[in-house]
C-alpha cells in the first residue's frame, strides 16, 4: 500500500493547497503526489500496487478525467460539485460537471466506493438526484489544527481578498489599533514545485492567519481553516458571490455577511476592535470528518500488504469504462462549443452596446 496526495499542481489558488496540506497530515507519508486533472492515466510504478488517496477537493477543470485510474483506493470526503447555472457569475472559464458524469460508469464509480462524503448541502442534492449514497462531511480544512504561535500574536489584523469599499470601512473602525496586513490567496503559479515547497508556502499563510487578532475575507478557504484554528473571522462576501452554493450550511456557523449589507449598516454580531470568538457550531462536523480519515487510514495501514485487488470495489468492466469515457467526452465536448459560442455571442452584444 502506498499513500497518494491530491494536489491541483497548475493552480493560482493557495485554497487549493490548503486542502492537500489538511489531508497529508493525516497520512502516515506521502510516496506519490497525484495530479487531481489526470486521475484517469495516473499509474505508480507498475500500476499493481494500491494507492490510498484522500479525495477531498473541487473536481474539476478537465471533467473528461473520469472515473479515476483503477490503482487509485480513494475516501470520498469533502467532494465539491460545480455548476455554471448556479453561478450567478457564469464563468466560462471554469467547464462545469455536467449531470452525465453520474450517469453509467460514471455514476457507478461513485456508488462503488461510496458513500460520497460532500463539502457542501448543494452537493449533497445532486447525488440524491442521481440515487448515489452521500452524506454531508464538511471540507476537509475544517480538520487544520493549530500553527506555533509567534512573538507578535494579536497585534495585527488580516485582510484577505476583501471588497475595497469594506476593507476601507473596517480599517476606518481600527484606527491605528492594529496593524493591518493586506494578503492575497490568488497567488504565483509554482507548476512544477515539490509537495514541500508548496506545504511551506501554505504553513506562511496559515500561520500569519493562526497569530491575528482577527481576520476578515471573503475566502472559504481562509474562514474555515480560521474556524478549525479557532482564530476570530468575519467573512463578508459579494451578494452575487461566485459559486454561492459552497457556502452552504458555513453562513450559519460563521459570522458573515455580504458587501452591500455591510457597507449600508455595518455587522453588529463581530467586535472589530476585540475580535469576536468563532461560534461552534462546525466542531461535530470536524470530529465525524476527523474520525472518517482516520479510520480510513487505519483500515489502509492494517491491511497494508494486501493486493489491489483486496481494496478494490469497481464492479464494471474496462470495456463498459472505455465506451462510457468516450461517449460522455463527447457530450461534454459538443455542449462546451455551444456554451462558448452563445458566450461569445452574448459578449459581441456586450461590447456594442458600449
Amino acid at each position: 500500500m502506498k499513500y497518494g496526495l491530491l494536489v491541483n499542481e497548475n493552480n493560482s489558488n493557495i485554497g487549493d493547497d490548503i486542502q492537500s496540506y489538511a489531508a497529508a497530515r493525516f497520512l502516515p507519508r506521502v510516496d506519490v503526489v497525484v495530479n487531481r486533472e489526470k486521475l484517469d492515466v495516473f499509474k505508480f510504478g507498475d500500476g499493481r500496487e494500491p494507492v490510498a488517496l484522500i479525495m477531498a477537493a473541487w473536481f474539476m477543470w478537465r471533467k473528461f478525467h473520469m472515473p479515476p485510474s483503477r490503482q487509485l483506493i480513494p475516501l470520498l470526503v469533502g467532494y465539491h460539485h460545480y455548476d455554471r447555472d448556479t453561478d450567478p457569475l457564469k464563468n466560462a472559464y471554469a467547464i462545469p460537471v455536467y449531470r452525465e458524469l453520474y450517469d453509467g460508469v460514471g455514476g457507478q464509480w461513485f456508488r462503488d466506493f461510496g458513500p460520497v462524503g460532500c463539502r457542501d448541502l448543494y452537493t449533497t442534492e445532486v447525488f440524491k438526484e442521481k440515487d448515489i449514497p452521500c452524506y454531508f462531511s464538511g471540507c476537509v480544512t475544517l480538520t487544520l489544527p493549530k500553527q506555533p504561535e509567534t512573538k507578535d500574536k494579536g497585534t495585527y489584523v488580516v485582510f484577505v481578498d476583501l471588497n475595497k469599499d469594506v476593507e476601507s470601512k473596517i480599517r476606518a473602525m481600527i484606527g491605528n489599533k492594529y496593524k493591518i496586513i493586506n494578503v492575497t490567496h490568488t497567488t504565483e503559479n509554482i507548476k512544477g514545485a515539490s509537495w514541500e515547497e508548496r506545504k511551506k508556502r501554505v504553513e506562511k499563510y496559515l500561520t500569519l492567519y493562526q497569530n491575528a487578532k482577527y481576520v476578515v475575507t471573503r475566502r472559504l478557504h481562509v474562514s474555515l481553516p480560521c474556524l478549525a484554528m479557532g482564530v476570530p473571522v468575519m467573512c463578508i462576501q459579494s451578494k452575487t458571490m461566485n459559486d454561492p452554493n459552497r457556502f452552504e450550511p458555513y453562513k450559519k456557523w460563521l459570522h458573515f455577511c455580504n458587501n452591500n449589507e455591510f457597507l449600508a449598516k455595518g455587522y453588529d454580531g463581530f467586535d472589530f476592535i476585540n475580535g469576536t470568538p468563532n461560534k461552534t457550531d462546525y466542531l461535530e462536523t470536524r470530529n465525524n470528518l476527523i474520525k472518517k480519515i482516520e479510520d480510513f487510514v487505519s483500515y489502509c495501514e492494517k491491511n497494508k500488504n494486501k493486493s489491489l485487488t483486496f481494496f478494490s470495489k469497481i464492479t464494471y468492466t474496462r470495456l463498459q469504462e472505455y465506451k462510457w469515457r468516450a461517449t460522455f467526452m463527447r457530450t461534454i465536448l459538443d455542449r462546451t462549443h455551444v456554451e462558448a459560442k452563445a458566450m461569445q455571442t452574448q459578449l459581441r452584444e456586450l461590447l456594442k452596446d458600449k
